[in-house]
């Protein structure tokens, strides 16, 4: 098995509507670093889901919901470290409002 650091999203803006921004294709995906930045000029929210292959986005796989970041707020998401993504598992997000909250997520991949 061969372990690869990565940047799992990579400087994305993203949209009011849930979208997958990473799976994990044939490898298995270990979260180390979630950050966040509200651009907007008002509170901006976030939610997030960890989905396995197969799987939507719902409640019963939220990691955070409606977390609202500050006009100019830069968020450390501790909620995500730690987590992984077996093999097609994926990355759900959306914001509440549209190319207002950037976000990079960096992990390391893991060859199955």
């Amino acid at each position: 098995m061969a372990t690869t650091p990565k940047s799992l999203v990579n400087g994305v803006n993203l949209t009011n509507a849930a979208a997958t921004y990473y799976t994990a294709t044939g490898v298995r995906a270990v979260i180390t670093k979630a950050t966040f930045v509200n651009d907007d000029a008002t509170p901006v929210t976030v939610t997030i889901n960890i989905v396995a292959s197969g799987g939507s986005a719902t409640y019963a796989n939220r990691i955070t919901k409606e977390k609202t970041l500050a006009a100019g707020e830069t968020w450390s998401c501790y909620d995500l470290v730690g987590h992984e993504l077996e093999s097609g598992g994926f990355i759900s997000m959306l914001a509440s409002v549209t190319a207002k909250i950037g976000c990079r997520i960096s992990g390391y991949e893991v060859t199955i």
